[in-house]
């Protein structure tokens, strides 16, 4: 018996009650283990493919480590012939002052008593499993596993109509479903040391905090890229993939990875990994003047990022992440040479957008960015190899050629790659 709240919407008679998780992981399974839907096939259209992976590695490790763990509703399809037992509080309590009674006289309040029907996962499977795998299966250790089990989670029961009216319920939960952009992930979370640090970046005194002359922030946290006319200097997005290559440079990146540590990194190891993060973008921005004066004359941004601009490639997101993945490799061929000499032999580079040194490598025909990640690779290299090339061993340098070559669609027998810069 529970106690619960009885509501309808549309035609589809629904239960909102709690139960400990040591009570659901034993009475409750996902539609792939139920047998008489997993023969007719109904599975692979009532349920995601479950990733079992997901749940071993990122949200069982969260509930087994975080003491501020928590979930949203799960929904439950109780697949019975009858209707649950639901006896309101006003037939239970006949002498409830008037107040009370008013408030009770639609009977949403009450007592839930399920005594047969198997129940089944319809939404939620993979917090579900990860529950399963914490207190049952136990192959998660953390600080906090044992107490998982006395948690209350939130169920929303749907009682059985028909399998057509269950697939319908599951279609429009899992359609209408929409996950948080990347950009609100960042903002918002606080166990993940990446997203705090960038974050920190953008905020009071950072190197890219402030407005620009519309009163928008300076950098962009609503979408991973920026129009030719923003007058906004880069992507929260980008800006976060900067600080992940600054801590994996550092070796610090575990220290700060959500999926590793599944709990806010403490204040020293933020302010350790703030301390680096910050001086790298201050020493990039102080090294590249153009790139500085951009960013506090913003009203010019879209000139200093048209095709033509001298600098203009160094006002796109996608450069600053390859920019800082490439000022990562530089100082790890080069021990010798500081932060401030990377940047500033980084600066001589040919930074037009229409520039044949990024043909194809991470400019396309139409002067367009070339976004997928083996370009990001690829143009981090070439720039490595232009301010460090005398660093490189032989095999080094000719495996890059011949992937410039092979993206340029150039005959590797012949094609050469540009001269480095001299130091």
């Amino acid at each position: 018996m529970h106690t619960a709240i009885r509501a309808t919407m549309g035609s589809t008679p629904y239960y909102v009650t709690t139960m400990k998780v040591s009570d659901l992981v034993q009475i409750a399974r996902p539609a792939s283990e139920h047998e008489e839907w997993a023969t007719t096939g109904l599975t692979e259209r009532l349920q995601r493919e479950l990733n079992s992976s997901r749940v071993r590695t990122e949200i069982a490790p969260y509930l087994a480590n975080s003491p501020d763990r928590f979930f949203g509703a799960l929904i439950l399809l109780l697949d019975a012939d009858e209707e649950p037992e639901f006896e309101p509080f006003s037939d239970l309590a006949k002498n409830l002052p008037k107040a009370y009674r008013a408030a009770m006289s639609k009977e949403s309040f009450g007592f839930l008593t399920i005594d047969s029907g198997d129940r089944i996962i319809l939404d939620g499977q993979h917090r579900f499993a990860a529950l399963r795998e914490v207190v049952i299966d136990r192959t998660v250790e953390g600080s906090h596993a044992r107490d998982v089990a006395d948690d209350e989670v939130t169920i929303i029961i749907v009682p059985r109509i028909s399998i057509q009216h269950t697939r319908k319920i599951f279609n429009k939960v899992n359609r209408y479903a929409k996950n948080t952009s990347r950009g609100d992930n960042i903002l918002t979370s606080e166990d993940d040391g990446f997203a705090i640090l960038t974050r920190r970046l953008a905020d009071d005194d950072g190197p890219l905090a402030g407005r620009n002359h519309k009163g928008e922030a300076l950098v962009n946290y609503k979408t991973n890229t920026i129009a030719d006319r923003s007058v906004q200097l880069t992507t929260l997005s980008a800006a976060y993939e900067t600080v992940r290559i600054i801590a994996e440079h550092y070796t610090m990146a575990d220290d700060l990875n959500e999926k590793k540590t599944h709990v806010r990194p403490s204040d020293d190891i933020l302010d350790a990994g703030y301390e680096q993060v910050q001086g790298w973008w201050t020493t990039v921005l102080d090294g590249m003047p153009r790139l500085k004066y951009g960013r506090d004359n913003t009203k010019v941004l879209p000139e200093l990022r048209a095709k033509d601009a001298d600098y203009g490639l160094l006002f796109k997101p996608a450069t600053h992440m390859v920019l800082f993945q490439a000022l990562s490799q530089i100082l790890k061929r080069d021990p010798g040479l500081t932060l401030k000499d990377a940047v500033e032999r980084t600066y001589k580079v040919d930074w037009k957008i229409t520039s044949p040194l990024w043909r194809d490598v991470l400019i396309n025909s139409a002067h367009n960015i070339l976004t997928k990640k083996e370009n990001y690779n690829l143009s981090a290299d070439l720039l490595t190899y232009l301010v460090v090339g005398d660093k490189m061993t032989a095999n080094d340098t000719e495996n890059l050629r011949l992937r410039v070559a092979a993206a340029r669609g150039e005959d590797d027998g012949t094609f050469k790659l540009p001269d480095y810069l001299s130091p």
